[in-house]
């Protein structure tokens, strides 16, 4: 069920953002650098317990290891949480392990059974979830966060997403002045009339970071968007030909193939990077960027004051009405190898629930009741958008997926440089035969 949703000048997320929707994440965020001034969060009141339920703090006793993917923040404000959790629990010590290599060095650690206490959840089919990760359902949290199904399995959570992310039209307002534009598009027409003022002016009207391909992966959002549906990816296990150009995928991804031709991307697409990226979208040497309501910071922190920054819905068509997308991202877990689960588990409901991490890095929390005052995002709801949660990917989805390599990053490359209708056939060919070979 999906519903319109209002914004307010303060805006409550559990109230006003995922009221009705439902349904997982796909796809993660990459996680932004970037700090803002932090504000106080939920108590945590109890903590997780050797007995698997609520226990005071006396049983939160000993040694973990936290191992991250935000090599980024290792060393400044997540060793900044770890104090303030250590200060809290007297004879706690939290060891921070950056990886930045993650899921590499996560999936061999997997596979001799060495995974850290802590870590950022590296998937694996819902059934092996067990195997590696510890229920997490005794710390209270269940009703209270998004995605709690994406790492559910047999109705126990194994991992809570660390952040919620919606997908908008990140803009820089001071590009759009220098180009004439005195307000963000609000049809398709226009924002293909904007791209052309900025490109007159000779800004770069869409920044993709082409050339480090993940950030291409929001772009699926507008094929989602026609088809009505978050279902979409999984639904082409109902066809043997689920790429077509006058169908969602098409269409949607068919905005940005536009943007290409029309040479409204980077002048060399294939050596734009997200480091350089920032930075232009900072400098308003690009204008435009369709990504996570997380690159605000990273474009604070690049020097662009959070004043000059926009972030409206992506105008798919021209009807004047909006959907938006929220994603999940890496989720919290517990190894089920874990010597010290008890403490584990009380250092990710305080991550949670008071470190300061959402305020911190100007992202949303997972926690439905948390507050959310950024102006970016009571903009962005002010477009009363259809807010759409985005799903887990099916199992007989990932089975043909994985058989036959399908890279989704690259598979949105080739479709906006190439020809639309000669990649698709070449993506049903090999969707067909693997389909047809593994009998979904």
């Amino acid at each position: 069920m999906k519903k319109n949703v209002a914004a307010g000048l303060v805006m409550t997320i559990g109230v006003g953002l995922l009221a009705g929707c439902g349904g997982s994440n796909d796809d993660s965020n990459a996680s932004p650098s970037a700090s803002a001034p932090a504000e106080t969060g939920a108590s945590a009141g109890a903590s997780a317990g050797s007995d698997g339920g609520a226990s005071g703090s006396s049983d939160i006793k000993g040694t973990i290891t936290w191992a991250t993917h935000r090599t980024e923040l290792a060393e400044t404000d997540l060793k900044k949480y770890v104090e303030a959790f250590e200060a809290k629990y007297p004879g706690t010590e939290v060891k921070i392990e950056g990886l930045k290599d993650y899921e590499q060095t996560i999936r061999v650690r997997m596979a001799a059974n060495e995974l850290p206490d802590v870590l950022s959840l590296v998937e694996t089919t819902q059934s092996d979830l067990p195997k590696f990760y510890e229920p997490l359902d005794d710390l209270g949290l269940n009703d209270k966060i998004y995605f709690k199904d994406y790492n559910s399995y047999e109705g126990k959570l194994y991992g809570i997403t660390q952040q919620v992310a919606i997908n908008g039209l990140l803009y820089n307002k001071k590009a759009f002045e220098k180009a004439g534009i005195a307000e963000p598009p609000k049809t398709l027409d226009e924002l293909f009339a904007d791209a052309e003022k900025l490109k007159a002016a000779g800004i770069v009207p869409m920044a993709t970071a082409f050339k480090d391909a993940w950030t291409l992966q929001y772009w699926t959002d507008p094929a989602e968007f026609i088809y009505g549906s978050t279902s979409l990816r999984n639904d082409k296990i109902k066809t043997d030909t689920p790429f077509t150009v006058d169908g969602p995928y098409g269409q949607g991804l068919g905005i940005l193939k536009q943007l290409y031709d029309k040479g409204y991307l980077e002048k060399d697409v294939f050596s734009a990077t997200w480091d350089q990226t920032q930075k232009d979208l900072a400098s308003g040497k690009a204008a435009m960027m369709y990504i996570g309501n997380w690159a605000i910071s990273n474009l604070v922190s690049n020097g662009l004051p959070l004043d000059d920054i926009g972030f409206v819905p992506l105008p798919y068509d021209n009807s004047g009405t909006y959907k938006g997308m929220m994603r999940n991202d890496w989720a919290y877990a517990v190894s089920s190898t874990s010597k010290n689960k008890p403490l584990a588990k009380a250092f990710i409901k305080f991550m949670l629930e008071e470190s300061g991490d959402y305020a911190d890095h100007m992202i949303i929390s997972p926690l439905k009741d948390q507050q959310q005052s950024l102006k970016q995002i009571t903009d962005f709801m002010a477009y009363k958008p259809e807010m759409l949660e985005a799903r887990s990917i099916s199992e007989d989805v990932k089975a043909v997926e994985n058989k036959m390599q399908f890279d989704p990053f690259k598979f949105i490359q080739e479709v906006t440089v190439g020809k639309m209708q000669d990649v698709f056939d070449g993506y049903n060919k090999k969707w067909k035969s693997t389909k047809t070979a593994l009998g979904k």
